[in-house]
């Protein structure tokens, strides 16, 4: 059964990112809005359920970290732009996510031990407590 993805504020500015590419326009020249049709856009790429007051939410933190701005006067979630800064995060988060997809299978192996290291201590524990018990009651 797949986990649900829950939408983050990187889902709006790789959006926007995405936007800005089927227009051919440069991050100057386009815009997003807060809406249903946001939602909708979302729900259509991610396949989850997003809520306007959720978006809404994360077009806040977009906004206090200064990746997204007012470009004019259209209400609080109308007519966003992206910022320099902004475009900085995507690309940056696009170029990790390309080179995790294109590591070797060593790296792969050697990442997936990293992550679990705590459970490979834990299951050498249990052998050496099993090999301990074995030469202690087997003579």
């Amino acid at each position: 059964m797949a986990k649900k993805k829950e939408i983050t504020e990187f889902d709006i500015l790789e959006l926007y990112v995405s936007e800005m590419e089927s227009q051919g326009a440069n991050r100057n020249l386009v815009t997003i809005s807060i809406d249903e049709g946001m939602a909708s856009k979302l729900h259509d790429k991610l396949g989850v359920k997003v809520t306007l007051e959720n978006l809404q939410r994360l077009a806040d933190i977009c906004l206090a970290n200064e990746w997204l701005e007012h470009r004019f006067l259209a209400g609080k979630y109308g007519e966003l732009g992206l910022t320099a800064t902004g475009y900085g995060v995507v690309r940056s988060r696009q170029r990790k996510a390309e080179l995790q997809a294109n590591r070797s299978v060593l790296k792969k192996v050697s990442d997936y031990i990293e992550d679990h290291k705590g459970l490979f201590i834990a299951l050498g524990a249990a052998v050496a407590v099993v090999g301990l018990l074995l030469k202690i009651f087997m003579g």
